[in-house]
């Protein structure tokens, strides 16, 4: 009995030390894809502090504090703007934030932040924004934005941009 007992301790010591892989694991590796990402596609969360520094990048635009909004930038960055034209530099990539100056930007506001890690260790922040944009002559034309920036060394050094009109409903 007493050795049943050793044996039995010792079976459920080796099972509980042994990795449990969770349902959702074994369903993502065991997926077959119609179409395979051309980058990556397996990705998980990531810094939120980094989702924090494009909060405050984002704010320092609309506060028009273009010097402080380009300190989150890496010299080398790259925006890759929503009408498919492209910055590259800190210089050029603050001048386009310079260009908000003429407006004023109303009713901020996030839908979804989210950080993410991929699989080469690039960080990422998906961002999903809206906004009312009102010119100089007082006309109003609400935006919703979705961007996602990469972060190398703490600093954004790529931003890609989608934009479309945003309907009230």
């Amino acid at each position: 009995m007493k050795k049943l007992f050793i044996l039995l301790t010792f079976v459920l010591f080796i099972s509980c030390s042994q990795p449990q892989k969770n349902k959702s694991q074994e369903t993502t590796n065991d997926v077959k894809y119609i179409y395979e990402a051309t980058y990556l596609d397996d990705f998980e969360i990531g810094n939120t502090e980094l989702v924090v520094k494009v909060q405050e990048m984002i704010q320092s635009i609309i506060n028009k504090d273009y010097e402080k909004a380009g300190s989150y930038l890496s010299d080398n960055v790259v925006f890759a703007l929503e009408d498919g034209s492209r910055l590259e530099g800190k210089d050029e990539c603050v001048k386009y934030m310079e260009s908000y100056s003429s407006v004023e930007v109303e009713d901020y506001q996030i839908a979804v932040n989210l950080a993410l890690l991929d699989e080469n260790g690039d960080e990422w922040v998906l961002l999903w924004d809206n906004a009312n944009i009102v010119s100089q002559d007082g006309t109003s034309a609400g935006v919703n934005w979705m961007e996602t920036f990469r972060f190398i060394n703490g600093k954004i050094d790529y931003m890609n941009q989608f934009s479309k009109p945003r309907n009230n409903n």
